[in-house]
């Protein structure tokens, strides 16, 4: 059994951990509320992009390449990877982690090619077997990415691709629904799957006359929809980031206050324990002193 000091001393330390996560908690509910509100502006704008280009695409005659599959098969998959920078938030990295793995585990066989953004997944991919596969790496923090760093990095993979460097671009990322709740999931980002801007809504009467030809507009919409999509997906990210160390920090917090009362539990036996054992030794004493 551990001694009143030593109860004491547990008591002390685990209420400055209570502290310090109580902290993180504040600080990740307060950067959760600012980045909420980026992402569902994002959202509101991607969403509308889409439905201009839906209306675009159901005007074009003819196939189009940003639809088309490559004709020679290239081997080479590009994935990017979104993760936090830092630890402390439950699952959330190694959820999505985890996605990629199994992803490559099933294109066995096929050349991988990794662009990882957040320190967490560089940390795990520049380990063992997998560091072969890391082509690019963004060292700047994720909260810091703008939008301009994101464009860069589009206009990068649009050329790789239109140059044969790689046949599919993945992208795998964690998907903010609430507070409480985070999905980690992926999507195709090139080629682009047509039947996604398709739309049963019903045309309005009349045509569109469309200054240049629909087909140069969508060349034209398309890469800004790529950056949009990439930029939306990293706030999403970052949103599912700061829910889940909130989370995180919330559970820390009431299991560190639930292990001080059993501790302070503790301690009160413990000292009773020792103010009884004095009392009979005193009382032993006496009775022998009458004797």
């Amino acid at each position: 059994m551990l001694s009143t000091r030593e109860i004491k001393q547990r008591i002390r330390s685990i209420t400055s951990i209570k502290q310090i996560t109580r902290a993180m908690e504040m600080v990740a509910a307060s950067r959760l509320k600012k980045v909420e509100s980026r992402v569902l502006a994002s959202r509101a704008f991607t969403e509308k992009m889409h439905a201009v280009l839906s209306h675009l695409v159901s005007s074009l005659e003819g196939s189009h390449p940003w639809f088309a599959e490559k004709e020679q098969k290239i081997p080479a998959i590009k994935i990017i990877l979104i993760t936090a920078d830092k630890g402390l938030c439950g699952a959330y990295n190694n959820n999505v982690i985890q996605k990629v793995v199994r992803f490559i585990k099933e294109k066995k066989g096929q050349e991988i090619k990794l662009t990882l953004i957040g320190k967490k997944g560089y940390s795990y991919f520049s380990k063992g077997n997998y560091a072969s596969l890391i082509e690019k790496y963004l060292p700047e923090s994720v909260e810091k990415l703008g939008y301009e760093q994101v464009q860069a990095l589009a206009g990068q993979l649009i050329k790789g691709y239109e140059r044969n460097e790689f046949s599919e671009l993945h992208l795998f990322f964690t998907k903010f629904h609430t507070v409480m709740q985070s999905f980690s999931t992926s999507m195709r980002l090139l080629p682009i799957d047509k039947g996604a801007f398709e739309t049963k809504e019903k045309k309005p009467a009349g045509e569109y006359i469309f200054e240049p030809n629909a087909a140069q507009i969508v060349d034209h919409l398309f890469p800004k929809f790529i950056e949009t999509r990439l930029y939306q997906c990293i706030l999403e990210s970052l949103t599912s980031e700061y829910a889940a160390r909130r989370v995180a920090m919330i559970a820390a917090t009431e299991n560190a206050g639930e292990m001080i009362d059993e501790l302070v539990s503790s301690y009160n036996k413990a000292r009773q324990a020792a103010i009884t054992k004095e009392l009979l030794e005193v009382v032993s004493g006496a009775e022998a002193l009458v004797r």
